[in-house]
């Protein structure tokens, strides 16, 4: 087995700090919005119903990001670490913890509204999805897999590494000379 040194990737404070200043901000105003009850000036903004549908789906959904974000700017492990027995995901609320290298078929980047992901191929991507016991984990992977071909994809957001450089990384490490990783 050929040895290599692990690699260990950190989280990226400096855009979970963004995350949760954006989430919060998301949250005052939809607050503001269901207390205030502003005037649009839009029939179908200015029904009563949507303002306290849209304002309430706003505040649960970026309150979870909220909490989400604050809970990872404590975290002091690692996002990724990558080492001789594959691949351990700490990046965010879908992390999937440790990918064995005899479970990844391959590594690519993809983009879906101007954000990078790091795609890791599995060899088994129904056995992912369906060991996650949270529902929507598990209909993210389910959407991760029919948008990208593999359940995991990893945020560049969350991570601070180059997204390129680690790919190839990863590719070369899956590709070693002797056939082993």
């Amino acid at each position: 087995m050929t040895a290599h040194p692990p690699i260990q990737i950190p989280l990226n404070k400096t855009k979970i700090t963004k995350g949760l200043l954006g989430s919060v901000a998301f949250v005052a105003i939809s607050a503001w919005i269901l207390i205030k009850q502003p005037h649009i000036g839009n029939p179908m903004f200015d029904n009563v119903l949507v303002k306290y549908g849209v304002t309430s789906l706003g505040i649960v959904f970026f309150g979870f990001t909220a909490f989400f974000f604050l809970k990872k700017m404590g975290d002091k492990k690692p996002g990724l670490v990558i080492d001789d027995e594959g691949i351990f995901d700490n990046t965010g609320a879908t992390s999937v913890g440790l990918i064995p290298w005899q479970d990844i078929s391959g590594v690519g980047i993809s983009s879906l509204m101007n954000q990078q992901f790091l795609i890791i191929g599995v060899k088994n991507p129904e056995q992912y999805i369906e060991a996650q016991t949270n529902l929507l984990r598990k209909k993210s992977f389910g959407f991760n897999y029919k948008n990208y071909g593999s359940p995991i994809a990893i945020s560049a957001n969350t991570i601070n590494y180059n997204l390129g450089l680690l790919a190839a990384e990863l590719n070369g490490r899956l590709n070693s000379d002797d056939g082993e990783v």
